[in-house]
């Protein structure tokens, strides 16, 4: 999938691989992670295949970097790909692995893990949030742009809000429906002890 992150960001405009980590960081880090490394050894592997180029560009004041670009190959595979429908991903969450087994720690621990995970995600939101807003003073309203690249990259946006504040909810709800789990928790035990 690296791959493919790769060829799309490229074909917006030739990249060097910092410069692919930096806009990971401001676009597909909604819904794609990868490190520098990661993208480093893809970009290698995707020039040996044919799917794109790189170009030195050297610099009096910096070091030479290697700017790639898509070959008509690679376009023609990202294009192939894009038919495809998706296939349902799975989720790996680990707050949630942790929260099925809750019941094993105290019930202090338990509010303060999705408490601690509740600020993550609020940071989280706070960040998209934020480019949202430097998106929308850059471009006017992201709802009424006519380019199509930022159409799409802001649906890719939206997503990434509305996960966040799910999640928010999530957290919120859980703890709710737990302080009512302990009340009825500590009730059934008085009345046995009663």
């Amino acid at each position: 999938m690296l791959r493919f992150a790769i060829l799309e960001l490229l074909d917006h405009r030739p990249l060097s691989g910092y410069e692919l980590k930096r806009r990971f960081n401001g676009s597909i880090v909604f819904f794609w992670h990868a490190n520098q490394s990661q993208i480093y050894r893809e970009l290698r592997k995707m020039e040996k295949a044919g799917l794109i180029v790189g170009h030195k560009v050297t610099h009096q004041w910096r070091p030479t970097k290697t700017v790639y670009q898509v070959t008509p190959k690679g376009r023609a595979e990202a294009v192939a790909w894009l038919g495809k429908a998706p296939k349902l991903q799975a989720i790996k969450d680990e707050m949630m692995l942790k929260c099925f087994a809750f019941n094993l720690i105290s019930d202090g621990e338990a509010e303060a893990q999705i408490e601690h995970h509740r600020g993550l995600h609020q940071k989280q939101l706070d960040f998209y949030s934020q480019l949202e807003r430097q998106l929308e003073e850059r471009h006017g309203p992201l709802s009424r742009t006519r380019d199509p690249i930022l159409f799409w990259n802001a649906q890719c946006l939206y997503h990434a809000i509305e996960y966040e504040r799910m999640y928010l909810e999530w957290c919120a709800r859980t703890l709710e429906r737990h302080r009512s789990f302990k009340a009825r928790a500590q009730g059934a035990a008085a009345n046995a002890a009663g």
